[in-house]
């Protein structure tokens, strides 16, 4: 697996570190660990006379060379925790480079960090992570940060015990792509997979209507609990310790969230399909809520 891991030196993006220097990948992965240098901040046509145009230059050398420093610091760690890869530094918007240099390098994974875990930041995600999210070709690992007074030291000795997974499984085509990546993760004994089915509850008023919708939610629903256990023979291929769970609710991705929070999940695994602008921007319902409002990291599958 080819991974870009965008780091700006914040928190949240050591907290991206973190996950990739401790989380399962597959062996041989490789990674590619990318800061931009926002192109706005070192415009020379803003300047009005050669001593401003002096002060920019100087400004982005020195800013340049306090980030070679700290890449070279992160590239580093990633070795040390035996991933091969390079580091590379842009100017521009970052956003735009780091979806520019994730489709140059042909990567399957964009890691990169949320802005914080309050309500109103879980809602706005960050411009540069929501912008990457939507528009990326590749599927996206968005990294929360530790909780506010868990320190980063914590939340490693916790994912060191075990890691916990929830897969939202819905037996589309993107989430059996889900399915599949989770299952080739190398997972050890101490990790927890939970298969969740999320089936849409439907309410009729006309007692034949709901006569009728009853045959049909039961076929459904046993269907459902077929294709849920499929999937946990396919997830006991990476580590014996799966669950299924399948629930009904009329707000899909408020039961993952609910879910999720309620088990103490590390790592949402959710599917999204559309390759189109206008399907990217709506992201789709179910998995833009999960991304935007999730207490733990979420990683979204593209098709």
């Amino acid at each position: 697996m080819r991974v870009l891991l965008a780091t700006d030196g914040s928190g949240s993006a050591a907290a991206a570190l973190d996950v990739l220097t401790g989380f399962p990948f597959p062996a041989g992965s490789e990674a590619i660990v990318l800061s931009v240098i926002d192109g706005k901040t070192f415009d020379e046509s803003r300047a009005l006379t050669d001593e401003q145009t002096r002060t920019i230059r100087e400004t982005r050398d020195v800013i340049r060379e306090e980030t070679e420093q700290f890449l070279g610091g992160e590239g580093e760690r990633l070795r040390e925790a035996g991933w091969a890869g390079t580091t590379e530094i842009r100017y521009g918007d970052p956003a735009d480079e780091i979806i520019k240099a994730a489709e140059e390098h042909a990567v399957d994974l964009v890691v990169l960090g949320s802005h914080g875990t309050s309500g109103i930041r879980r809602f706005l995600l960050g411009s540069v992570s929501d912008r990457v999210l939507i528009y990326a070709h590749c599927s996206v690992l968005i990294i929360k940060p530790p909780a506010e007074g868990e320190s980063a030291a914590g939340a490693d000795a916790q994912r060191e015990a075990r890691w916990r997974i929830l897969l939202a499984y819905d037996n589309s085509e993107v989430s059996r792509k889900a399915l599949s990546l989770c299952a080739s993760l190398p997972l050890d004994d101490r990790a927890q997979v939970t298969a969740l089915r999320v089936m849409p509850m439907v309410t009729a008023y006309r007692q034949d209507i709901r006569q009728r919708l009853n045959t049909i939610w039961q076929q459904k629903q046993q269907a459902a609990k077929t294709t849920l256990e499929e999937a946990v023979q396919a997830l006991r291929w990476s580590t014996p310790c799966v669950s299924s769970e399948l629930r009904e609710a009329s707000d899909v991705s408020e039961e993952i969230l609910d879910f999720a929070e309620k088990t103490g999940t590390d790592l949402i695994m959710v599917g999204c399909k559309g390759k189109s602008a206008i399907e990217r921007f709506l992201l789709g319902s179910k998995t833009n809520r999960v991304a935007r409002h999730a207490h733990c990291s979420v990683w979204v599958v593209r098709d």
